[in-house]
């Protein structure tokens, strides 16, 4: 027995699709979402360096103040002589810090940027120890470590 025309109408009508404007709303909300997420994300990843510059920094402080009460004096030099003294090579002395690959580049000790830390003794911000800073995301500094976006040892 075939369905009478008005059941088939009945059925086909019962049906029913998104509406254009449905979809509109919909799309707007996903396209806000998308911006807010996408202007948040460049400024996380700074931030997250940044912190992580500041623990390394205490992690080389902890080492360096391990480094002094055995040897009753800071590391002697620039940051390649306390990269030297704080994580020799050679077997037989102590070793104060394991770098990472990502935390050196040659002889060097380097920020979550890629830049080298300066380290000065004595130092002038920190008088009768050392200094000890980051130049930050833009890889210079203007004043040794004062700069507004330098992470320095001193100034926390």
């Amino acid at each position: 027995m075939a369905p009478e025309p008005l059941q088939v109408m009945i059925l086909q009508t019962g049906k029913r699709g998104f509406t254009l404007i449905e979809l509109l709303v919909v799309t707007g909300i996903i396209i806000v979402i998308a911006a807010t997420v996408l202007t948040i994300l460049p400024g996380l990843r700074e931030k997250t360096q940044r912190k992580a510059t500041k623990a390394f920094i205490d992690r080389m402080e902890i080492a360096i103040e391990q480094y002094y009460d055995d040897n009753r004096t800071y590391p002697p030099g620039d940051i390649t002589n306390v990269k030297t003294a704080l994580g020799p090579s050679a077997s037989a002395a102590k070793q104060y810090i394991e770098f990472d690959d990502s935390e050196v580049n040659g002889d060097d000790i380097v920020d979550y940027w890629g830049n080298p830390f300066v380290y000065t003794t004595p130092g002038t911000q920190n008088s009768g120890s050392y200094d000890l800073y980051s130049t930050g995301p833009d890889g210079v500094t203007s004043s040794s470590g004062s700069d507004a976006d330098d992470i320095n040892n001193w100034s926390r």
